[in-house]
């Protein structure tokens, strides 16, 4: 790394330490993002307060600064292949990413083009951590493809830097929902356990990954959509099962939460976006003789197994996942719509030697 971008990397992660000062001792629980704004019971709630006097935990202004510095100084981290300082500005699920981005492409990850980040600002006490808002912004990357991506900025701490915690792409011709925005241009953030929701936002992953597991028949069929990564990922399993068991192997994949922060926002038809992650692990396994050292390796994982093609007897496959959902007020009968994701291998075991 040269000593100029060594340096510019060091001033943009003190900038991001700086652009907001803090206040009380911050709160140590996993979901805390959310928790910290009561959560509401109304069928149809209008948009928060705009009080005088009290001093937002960060403004609007201040929002649109930190998420161009934290993107700027990704993207030098990337340009110079410095992992240390991509990592440093990354935590939760988003990090998972980034390690994988630099390991898989031996240090010289993509690099974005990212246009003017649209910022969803909750209004947060700024005496009570962790502070956070999420933001829009078109993604080009290298090869001139454009994505909209939905991004969540969080400060866990008053010494912390803004971090990216989430980041997820919205589907090709998807439009960002509309947030609910008061007279000061503040979102209304949602508890974690909020009741105003069809979906509570803390059972948003776990039935998500119920309807991945059982399919249109399953029991959350009626309260998500069908979609490419909800019955889509059981139509999927459903033909690698019988094709792997013809080969000697045994195919199987589940979904699960994550202890990763779920961040929701309240939208202009009184429901509601949910942003959480979900892990997926795939196991291919031998089951009889024929198929020993046989057990296939995809492609998107081979540069934790030295760029082999197959392996000897098991190869175990652990993938990250970031959504972003929307989901109708309670009482609505409409299912809830995965409309982002985005989503990579975070974990790749074998029984033959793994590239660290």
């Amino acid at each position: 790394m040269t000593r100029t971008i060594r340096v510019a990397l060091v001033v943009l992660l003190f900038a991001l330490t700086a652009c907001s000062t803090g206040g009380a001792k911050p709160s140590l629980a996993p979901d805390a993002v959310s928790a910290s704004v009561p959560a509401t019971t109304t069928a149809v709630p209008t948009a928060s307060p705009s009080p005088t006097g009290d001093v937002p935990a960060v403004t609007p202004e201040e929002a649109a600064t930190i998420a161009r510095k934290v993107l700027g100084a990704d993207d030098a981290a990337r340009l110079e292949g410095a992992e240390s300082y991509a990592v440093d500005l990354t935590r939760d699920a988003q990090r998972l990413f980034t390690v994988t981005d630099f390991k898989s492409t031996r240090m010289k990850p993509a690099r974005y083009t990212w246009g003017a980040p649209r910022v969803l600002v909750p209004r947060l006490d700024r005496d009570r951590y962790p502070h956070w808002f999420a933001a829009v912004a078109d993604r080009r990357d290298g090869q001139g493809r454009e994505r909209t991506a939905v991004l969540v900025f969080m400060r866990e701490y008053p010494a912390s830097l803004w971090q990216l915690s989430f980041a997820s792409l919205l589907y090709p011709g998807t439009k960002p929902p509309a947030v609910l925005l008061d007279r000061e241009g503040y979102a209304t953030a949602l508890a974690t356990r909020d009741e105003s929701l069809a979906i509570s936002p803390h059972l948003m992953a776990p039935l998500h990954a119920t309807i991945a597991e059982e399919g249109p028949g399953g029991f959350a069929a009626g309260l998500i959509a069908a979609g490419p990564q909800t019955t889509g990922y059981f139509t999927e399993v459903g033909k690698a099962q019988p094709e792997a068991k013809g080969r000697g192997l045994l195919y199987d994949s589940i979904f699960a939460a994550t202890t990763h922060p779920i961040f929701a926002l309240r939208t202009a038809d009184g429901g509601g976006v949910i942003m959480y992650s979900l892990k997926r692990t795939t196991l291919r396994q031998v089951k009889t003789d024929n198929a020993l050292g046989l057990v296939p390796v995809p492609k998107n994982v081979r540069w934790a197994t030295n760029d082999r093609p197959v392996v000897r007897r098991k190869l175990r496959v652990e993938e990250t996942q970031q959504y972003v959902a929307q989901v109708s007020r309670k009482g609505a009968t409409t299912p809830a719509k995965v409309i982002g994701f985005d989503g990579t291998p975070t974990g790749v075991s074998s029984d033959m030697p793994i590239d660290e």
